[in-house]
């Protein structure tokens, strides 16, 4: 017969690792608990897109010579907040005019408040004033001011802050 040794004892984890392992499975649970969190946020407040739309445009004093632009452009801008929950604060917007990835315009708009479900109307004047354009940006802006449209991108860039309201019931007090 053959002499057969007993298996070994498990191997008891150092404290180290019983330490590490529980840090793990305290902070998979926090990633869990704050994931969560965010989910039941998230379906409480339903949030939408803001839309903004340009709801009229024009230029005035067009002049185009030399490879030099002046001009002053005219927008009324749609800011639309459906969210029901949620208000929007905007900081200072600046507003800029591009032709071809050129920006031929720019200007600043005052910071303003946008309450939940609101439509705000914003006019925004920029002037382009002894603007250089190369000359093939040149050649072609004159051709489209001839068709009497001209293709502009409108860029609005702000910084906003968010106010989420969890309950809308009035305060009894």
């Amino acid at each position: 017969m053959a002499n057969i040794a007993p298996p070994p004892p498990p191997a008891t984890p150092s404290p180290a690792s019983k330490l590490v392992r529980i840090i793990a499975v305290v902070i998979l649970a926090l990633i869990v608990l704050i994931g969560l969190a965010v989910l039941i946020t998230w379906l409480t407040v339903k949030p939408k897109q803001l839309v903004f739309r340009i709801d009229n445009a024009s230029a005035h004093d067009f002049n185009l010579k030399n490879g030099h632009l002046n001009a002053t452009f005219d927008f009324l801008i749609k800011a639309h907040n459906p969210n029901g929950r949620i208000s929007v604060y905007y900081g200072p917007a600046e507003v800029s005019v591009a032709y071809d990835g050129q920006t031929i315009a720019f200007n600043t708009l005052a910071p303003f408040h946008q309450p939940r479900r609101n439509v705000t109307r914003l006019a925004a004047t920029l002037v382009a004033r002894d603007v250089a354009l190369p000359r093939d940006l040149s050649t072609d802006l004159a051709i489209q001011k001839k068709t009497g449209n001209i293709g502009l991108v409108v860029r609005i860039k702000a910084r906003i802050r968010f106010k989420v309201v969890i309950s809308s019931e009035p305060n009894h007090t």
